[in-house]
């Protein structure tokens, strides 16, 4: 089970990063605290924020399509979304911000969200966050090279959801996805 990724609140949660870290940032950071975005917003609302297919990598746990993102700057297929424009192509393992959006995708508990991740991941660099990935995130499974998938289910579980609560969880996924796909016909 997985969230359908949404380019647009992906591209509105990696600029609030960038400026919050004052316009550039590592893009490992940046891809963590991403993932860690979704991961607290399970914990807490039962949903993403920015949504997707979670894998394991040798470097922790990432959101696939963000890293597409960050790594080509578009999604093939993808809806349309403003990352070229808002952010700047990938150069020495950092991206940065071009211009500000206008915040039109995110609500104010998700900024909420962001800004409390922020203030206790923010100082720390890419490899800093890295270990407290692998040492924090129990759905995170080491390799030493590839990606194996993080079910949506694993990560609820290492957050402390009950098995009624993911199974609550799974039924909301589909429900979303379904008007997710029924708007994108629109």
């Amino acid at each position: 089970m997985n969230f359908t990724f949404n380019p647009a609140k992906a591209t509105e949660v990696a600029c609030h990063f960038l400026e919050k870290e004052g316009g550039a940032m590592n893009i490992m950071k940046l891809v963590k605290l991403v993932y860690l975005l979704d991961r607290l917003s399970i914990q807490r609302r039962g949903l993403p924020v920015v949504g997707g297919a979670y894998f394991s990598m040798r470097n922790g746990p990432v959101t696939s399509e963000l890293l597409d993102l960050v790594n080509a700057g578009s999604l093939w297929g993808a809806a349309q979304c403003d990352w070229e424009r808002l952010i700047s192509d990938r150069q020495n393992h950092e991206v940065s911000l071009v211009e500000p959006p206008a915040y039109q995708h995110l609500a104010e508990a998700e900024l909420a969200l962001m800004d409390e991740l922020y203030r206790e991941h923010g100082a720390k660099d890419q490899w800093q966050l890295r270990d407290w990935c692998h040492e924090h995130c129990a759905e995170w499974t080491p390799l030493a090279q590839g990606h194996d998938r993080i079910p949506v289910e694993r990560m609820a579980e290492a957050v402390g959801k009950t098995e009624d609560q993911i199974r609550h969880l799974a039924e909301g996924v589909a429900e979303l996805n379904l008007l997710d796909a029924a708007f994108a016909r629109a």
